[in-house]
């Protein structure tokens, strides 16, 4: 794997050479598989009688599995029926802490592709409402297509800017969930054109858009919601 220079001396310089070493061994290793079962149409306990993949528990999440490298979920009728959502076990971790309930208002500002959101409806139990926003209009094409797959029935889906968002909704949101832009570094060892396109989305680009996202979301919450960033 061929890894931006500028990022291993950068790397090289916040870590310290033992843990730098350890950087550059977690690259060789095995990555994690991960599907969430979609409990808007089907008990995990139900699933798990009639699951084709030999799965393990994810800790953090009542909901999701790993699954072993080499399956291909996705191409099973089960994924076209809705009944899981293919996802990184680490991106099952904010929606399981953001804790939303049946009944709540809840914003997923950087919602496409989806996965955060239709985790989120289902626990709602597809009660109260999910506003669902990406500004990339071409990335809100995937995000309708697996809320309609998953049978979310309380979304909205919007394509707007966070500034346009923060414009309205004044303390409305009991919860509100910040997936934010960021440089890709997490996902190296998964795709190598993220390492390529490091160079032109950075750290220090990505934090400015942050700070802004920030800026713009916090009075939309209700006084004592709860706000979920994550990167």
């Amino acid at each position: 794997m061929k890894l931006p220079a500028e990022f291993m001396d950068k790397m090289n310089r916040l870590l310290g050479d033992n843990e730098y070493n350890e950087l550059l061994k977690s690259y060789s290793e095995s990555r994690y598989y991960g599907l969430r079962v979609n409990t808007l149409k089907i008990k995990v306990k139900e699933f798990l009688k009639i699951s084709p993949f030999k799965l393990e528990p994810v800790p953090w999440t009542s909901d999701g599995f790993y699954y072993p490298e080499g399956e291909n979920p996705g191409k099973h009728p089960y994924y076209h029926a809705g009944l899981y959502y293919i996802q990184e076990p680490s991106a099952m971790l904010p929606g399981a802490v953001l804790g939303a309930k049946p009944g709540e208002k809840v914003l997923d500002l950087c919602a496409a592709p989806g996965g955060k959101t239709v985790q989120v409806a289902a626990a709602m139990e597809n009660s109260g409402i999910i506003i669902a926003n990406d500004i990339n209009a071409d990335r809100v094409k995937a995000l309708v297509k697996n809320i309609e797959l998953c049978g979310v029935r309380n979304a909205i889906v919007l394509n707007e800017t966070p500034e346009r968002i923060a414009s309205g909704f004044e303390g409305y949101f009991d919860r509100i969930l910040v997936d934010a832009p960021c440089s890709g570094e997490g996902m190296f060892r998964k795709d190598e054109d993220a390492a390529r396109s490091w160079e032109s989305f950075k750290c220090e680009t990505c934090s400015g858009m942050q700070k802004t996202i920030l800026e713009s979301v916090d009075r939309r919450l209700r006084p004592g919601g709860s706000l979920v960033y994550f990167t």
